[in-house]
């Protein structure tokens, strides 16, 4: 039983691995930054029931159309301002509503005229602020998602100089972000093999 059980752990490992080096070519994905149209959602919702990771291009419409290019680009704020833990935790956090209120209760939804635009009330604002008022969190529909089998710990990524952007794509540039990278275990290995890092089993599965 041990010898079946050992062939088949093999097989899975090169089905995944092969997956990740027949996508390598495609890091660049086929929906490109800011497009407006987005691939439709895929069929399994459900991770309980989905032994892989979420796939590439996947763009779920979320509660509020946080608008990184502005926050980011425009504003200048850092990735670790909002997903506070990054750089010290395995899960790279969400912001708390404080977080965003810190801001938004002086910069409300009704926005004045500006060099960028007349005088407008902002939707965004406005359904944060009623979350806030109602003291519920934003549901905020999670975007990448590796199998439950897999630890990925970002603060080892990020304290090694590995940019958001490598895996997770040009976020800020992104109208609604989306899965960039296939996040398989094919691919995860390809890139600790050119980085030179430790890619047997215990690093991910442990």
């Amino acid at each position: 039983m041990i010898p079946g059980l050992v062939a088949l752990a093999a097989a899975a490992v090169l089905m995944s691995a092969y997956q990740g080096a027949s996508t390598s070519a495609k890091q660049t994905p086929a929906v490109p930054p800011g497009h407006p149209q987005f691939p439709q959602q895929p069929a399994h919702q459900h991770w309980a029931y989905w032994g892989g990771s979420t796939e590439i291009n996947r763009a779920p419409v979320q509660p509020i159309n946080f608008p990184h290019p502005l926050h980011v680009k425009t504003l200048g704020m850092n990735c670790v301002y909002c997903h506070f833990s990054a750089f010290k935790s395995i899960d790279p956090g969400m912001p708390a509503m404080s977080t965003c209120m810190g801001c938004h209760r002086i910069v409300g939804p009704n926005r004045p005229a500006t060099a960028s635009g007349p005088a407008r009330k902002s939707a965004g604002i406005a359904k944060l602020t009623a979350y806030w008022n109602a003291k519920k969190p934003v549901p905020w529909i999670r975007v990448h998602k590796v199998p439950d089998y897999v630890n990925f710990p970002h603060f080892r990524h990020v304290n090694a100089g590995i940019q958001c952007q490598y895996c997770h794509g040009p976020v800020q540039n992104m109208s609604r972000v989306y899965q960039y990278a296939p996040l398989s275990m094919g691919w995860c290995v390809n890139c600790h093999v050119q980085h030179k890092v430790r890619y047997d089993c215990s690093v991910c599965h442990y």
